[in-house]
């Protein structure tokens, strides 16, 4: 199978959305999310930067793998079982293998938070920074 380009938004898009082609989950084999603050901050200002953010692995089944959502607001108290998804036999869904931190991150930055906070991008000057630092 050949490397497929997606936009950002696209892929941020498939997370916990079944209506996009079964939608982008997370297997109950996947550690928990672990990225600090500053990692995120430093994925978005790579993506500013326009360095490349590496690839995806992906697998599409319909097998019945225990999985879970992504996480829209993150606090490090969570615990993963409240994320867990029904599981639902032969029904297309695609688990994300390589590439948990990075969506995840995606996803909390741009539609979510972190331990409360919001991302905040200031865009006059292509700064990635935090409301605290203005």
């Amino acid at each position: 199978m050949k490397n497929q380009k997606e936009t950002i938004r696209k892929m941020v898009n498939y997370l916990n959305n079944e209506e996009a082609d079964g939608g982008f989950w997370l297997p109950n084999i996947q550690r928990p999310f672990v990225w600090k603050e500053e990692q995120i901050e430093r994925l978005f200002d790579s993506i500013l930067r326009e360095y490349p953010i590496s690839t995806l692995l992906v697998w599409k089944t319909k097998s019945n793998i225990k999985r879970r959502q992504f996480i829209r607001d993150y606090k490090k108290k969570l615990k993963l079982t409240d994320f867990y998804v029904l599981q639902e036999d032969h029904k297309v869904k695609q688990l994300v293998l390589d590439g948990q931190q990075r969506l995840q991150s995606l996803y909390i930055g741009l539609k979510g938070s972190y331990e409360g906070k919001e991302l905040y991008l200031n865009i006059l000057s292509g700064d990635l920074t935090k409301p605290d630092d203005i």
